[in-house]
């Protein structure tokens, strides 16, 4: 009851293509740290399909980025106490591991009627791999974990955008498959026993093997309101046709299951947000950019099945509700310094909030009939973060541009978690604990772009660090009456390297 991790990750995926210059692509926006809303992009449509309207000719476009994050330190410690205030029991982990990211894009723009159209082939993958030991007071022989995370993602864009009196309307559909699998493994280091897909780990972790469908659309207006030019795109989308199954084994010894149980089900959900960009212009060659943001998604995966072995007689429910809500609101300015040179900075306010909620029930009828029921809320997790970016391009020729970007981020975290059990006998207990603390992060960006007659490359690279260390207290109280006082800690540090490369051409 006292472990986990939330991760997602993916497998290698190399596409490219080509394309026209104009603003250039992805990897112009790449090489400066994202900044999106900051300055302005051909690639803004991906956000904006009307933008897409203002395009000329049949352009290609393809990119690709990869990432790699190490984490070196990951760990939880819980110490618990009496009453009294003397050290009971401990728990702490010490966990690390590595990510891989890919990300790949390949489409194309080209006149349709009226307007123009796009179609983007696109896929996002992520592989976790994490393992780490667990100390127990007064034990000596140590538990060790592994924990295991994959994503793949497939999609289908259609974008469309098309003039309409002074302003561009655009809209997209998009199709996606999503594969989403989590698995832990837990043993003790002599192996007399073990525990496949643990389902509550410290770190909020839930193990489930899940495959789905999701149908995302998006509207979108842009033009410009006196001096001003307003982009706006209200989005939304659901999941269908989704299926999740989780697997459980545990084993004494480690490979002789004793009880075990598999359980199917569905995956649902809906998610709905909007971008709002506005860039005012002061002066020839400055302007003031500010955006707002905002992002609501909730998933619901759920599932029932029988017991088999040692929980012979036993049938097994359970559902996990995620929910997360974000707004990201800011701005900035934009100067021209020269002609081919450009200096932007942004601060934003970031406010996050999570909440995986996971409920598990069984019932039995041997050896005499009788339930159990877990209510558990990990993490319940609220975050302010301000974010200073800062962004420069130079070209030296009409042929080669450099360009590096920065940001920096700091925020205050809140994470709370909630463990509430009871049974048919009427006996129950409940494990709340609350931590809060820093979370930082810094990161570098460094790009170029070489335009050639009608194609161009635009390769870049990005590095950075982020850490945060939360610490609170908490309770626990069986059948009303407080049994332990509880004081942890969790802190995680990591540091990422990544590159990739945009290529276009114009026909």
């Amino acid at each position: 009851m006292k472990k986990g991790l939330l991760f997602l990750v993916v497998i290698p995926f190399l596409v490219f293509t080509l394309a026209g210059p104009s603003y250039a692509w992805q990897g112009r926006m790449g090489g400066m740290g994202d900044p999106y809303g900051l300055l302005e992009d051909e690639a803004d449509f991906l956000i904006h399909p009307a933008k897409i309207a203002t395009g000329e000719g049949v352009r290609f476009y393809g990119n690709y980025r990869f990432t790699y994050t190490g984490v070196t330190d990951w760990d939880y410690d819980l110490d618990w106490f009496n009453p009294a205030g003397a050290l009971t029991d401990y728990y702490h982990f010490d966990t690390s591991g590595d990510e891989y990211s890919h990300d790949a894009l390949l489409g194309a723009g080209f006149p349709l009627g009226p307007g123009r159209m796009g179609i983007f082939f696109s896929y996002d993958g992520k592989r976790g791999d994490y393992d780490g030991d667990e100390d127990i007071l007064g034990t000596s022989n140590y538990a060790e974990y592994d924990l295991r995370s994959d994503l793949d993602d497939f999609s289908l864009r259609l974008l469309y955008g098309l003039p309409v009196g002074g302003f561009s309307l655009g809209g997209e559909i998009q199709l996606a498959y999503r594969q989403e699998k989590n698995e832990s493994f837990w043993y003790v280091t002599d192996l007399s026993s073990g525990e496949l897909n643990q389902w509550a780990l410290p770190y909020c972790f839930l193990p489930y093997d899940s495959e789905y469908w999701e149908a995302l659309l998006k509207g979108s207006i842009e033009g410009e309101i006196g001096p001003a030019d307003v982009e706006f795109t209200l989005r939304g989308g659901f999941i269908f046709g989704g299926t999740t199954n989780y697997e459980y084994e545990r084993q004494l010894p480690v490979g002789t299951p004793v009880n075990r149980f598999e359980l199917d089900g569905d995956v649902e959900g809906w998610q709905i947000g909007g971008d709002l960009w506005v860039r005012y212009p002061l002066a020839d060659g400055l302007a003031l950019p500010f955006l707002v943001r905002i992002d609501f998604q909730e998933k619901t995966r759920d599932g029932d099945g029988p017991g088999s072995l040692g929980l012979a007689g036993w049938n097994f429910d359970y559902e996990n509700k995620e929910k997360s809500f974000e707004i990201e609101v800011g701005g900035g300015v934009d100067k021209e310094l020269a002609e081919g040179t450009r200096i932007a900075a942004g601060i934003y306010y970031d406010y996050l909030q999570g909440k995986d909620d996971i409920f598990f029930y069984g019932d039995f009828s041997l050896p005499i009939p009788g339930w159990q029921s877990y209510d558990y809320i990990c993490p319940d997790l609220t975050e302010h973060q301000v974010i200073v970016r800062l962004a420069g391009e130079r070209e030296f020729s009409p042929a080669v541009a450099l360009r590096m970007g920065l940001d920096f981020f700091y925020g205050w975290a809140r994470q709370e978690g909630n463990l509430f059990y009871i049974d048919s006998t009427g006996g129950w207990y409940n494990n709340e604990t609350s931590a809060e603390g820093p979370h930082w992060g810094i990161g570098a960006s460094l790009g170029a772009t070489v335009k050639f007659q009608r194609f161009t490359l635009e390769p870049f690279i990005n590095a950075g660090y982020q850490e945060f260390d939360l610490d609170g207290d908490g309770e626990f109280v069986v059948n009303g009456v407080l049994s332990d006082l509880i004081e942890g800690e969790l802190a995680r540090s990591e540091w990422f390297i990544g590159g990739g490369f945009s290529v276009l051409f114009d026909l």
